[in-house]
């Protein structure tokens, strides 16, 4: 069966020495990770108007200074099945300060209500949590 690549976008945002993921949970292998914000680049869409669109969409705000960083390729397994992603990574800032000074928040994906919250480098080593897609998130 024929699964398409998808384009997706995702913002790295940066609070000190943490940086903002969301939580997600895999059913199958039952593990929790990590990803940043984003989500699909639709069609005649560039990544930074998907940044933008994504952040309003999902925590309520705009995306500021928002700048490419790199492109990453992941294949991988979530929930049993094989996916395949090219993720146009950027940098940028939220606009609404007060997301900033929350360690976690809830925001809306879709359908359904995530988790979001800010993580340094010793935080996700403690939990032994795995950030996806892979990437040197904090500067190795």
């Amino acid at each position: 069966m024929f699964m398409p690549i998808i384009v997706k976008a995702m913002l790295i945002v940066r609070n000190g020495d943490k940086l903002l993921f969301s939580r997600g949970f895999d059913t199958v292998k039952r593990e929790a990770f990590l990803r940043p914000l984003g989500g699909h680049v639709e069609f005649g869409e560039t990544g930074a108007k998907t940044i933008r669109r994504e952040m309003k969409e999902e925590v309520g705000c705009d995306a500021l200074e928002v700048r490419f960083v790199s492109v990453l390729e992941n294949v991988f397994t979530y929930n049993g099945k094989q996916g395949h992603e090219i993720v146009l990574v950027y940098e940028g800032e939220l606009a609404d300060e007060s997301l900033y000074r929350k360690n976690t928040f809830t925001f809306m994906e879709g359908e359904r209500e995530t988790e979001a919250g800010w993580y340094s480098k010793e935080d996700v080593a403690k939990e032994g949590i795995p950030v996806f897609p892979p990437f040197p998130y904090f500067g190795n």
